[in-house]
């Protein structure tokens, strides 16, 4: 038996999360085309009989503005520290010196690092991105490179496999029912998030976090799941654009979360949600915090 933990690293946006999901055939990260989407360290776990990943989605690696940019940053070092093999991702279409600050931190670890070049989907013909395999080749020297799509799938059974073979023999970390190491709390929060983020990340791209305030069974229908959750900005304007005109925004981010809640967890949502302005939420650790972030 193998097994052991992958650590995805990369700069916002080269779909570290697309990967993750499309690796362990679950949606344990949400997804989103805008950058610095993920804010929590999550643990998507694939097992079959012969080895257990342990993968771990990190925020996108870039420079702190905020308390809880530190917090994101922190979590990818943790991350880099404590996994057996790390996938540093490169988007084909924006390779920049951002892309090889990072490679060359995942270097310095001196531990396995596979490169995973994404978004190949987006490249023809495809023969245009042997130039970048051949630079990564000549400067930093990786274990493996392997191109692929997260999208599409193209050579996503080659990125599996790379990461099999340099697994460390070892037990299972988690039983093997598992998928993923994310509280339900923290995942209706998420879902919510993206779900708000679809609707409003033009107008407020990062200020937007979700706190689940209650859960419970419903009163006359136990069957039913009662979440009361409040959608937190900054500031009182983008509680304006949040709730939208008539309410219509708030409507539409409630009716797609309710109905992804119910597909995740099987059963029937009773979703209320309430906008809440926090000022400066980002650079208060009492507040943070008590989103989850940092937490796990």
């Amino acid at each position: 038996m193998k097994s052991g933990t992958v650590a995805i690293i990369g700069k916002p946006n080269v779909g570290k999360s697309t990967i993750i999901n499309a690796l362990t055939g679950t949606k344990v990260s949400i997804v989103s085309r805008h950058p610095a989407t993920t804010r929590f360290r999550i643990l998507g776990i694939k097992t079959t009989k012969d080895y257990q990943i342990v993968f771990v989605d990190t925020p996108g690696y870039e420079k702190s503005k905020y308390y809880l940019g530190e917090i994101m940053k922190k979590s990818v070092l943790t991350a880099i520290e404590e996994a057996d093999i790390l996938l540093g991702i490169i988007d084909c279409t924006h390779y920049d010196s951002e892309d090889e600050e990072i490679l060359t931190e995942l270097i310095k670890s001196k531990k396995q690092v596979i490169a995973v070049i994404n978004k190949i989907d987006k490249i023809k013909p495809k023969e245009k991105v042997l130039p970048l395999i051949e630079n990564l080749n000549t400067k930093f020297g990786f274990t493996e490179i392997v191109p692929c799509s997260a999208l599409t799938g193209e050579n996503l059974n080659d990125v599996e496999k790379t990461i099999v073979k340099y697994l460390p023999e070892g037990d299972m970390l988690f039983p093997p029912e598992f998928t993923d190491s994310m509280p339900q709390i923290y995942k209706i929060s998420e879902i919510i998030r993206e779900k708000a983020f679809e609707q409003v990340y033009q107008e407020i791209p990062h200020s937007v976090a979700v706190e689940v305030e209650e859960m419970k069974p419903g009163d006359k229908n136990p069957d039913i799941l009662v979440i009361f959750a409040n959608v937190i900005v900054e500031k009182d304007n983008q509680k304006k654009i949040i709730i939208g005109k008539n309410g219509e925004k708030i409507k539409v981010i409630g009716q797609k979360a309710r109905q992804e809640i119910e597909a995740a967890i099987g059963k029937k949502v009773y979703l209320q949600l309430r906008v809440k302005v926090v000022e400066k939420w980002r650079d208060r650790p009492d507040i943070s915090s008590r989103f989850g972030y940092g937490s796990f």
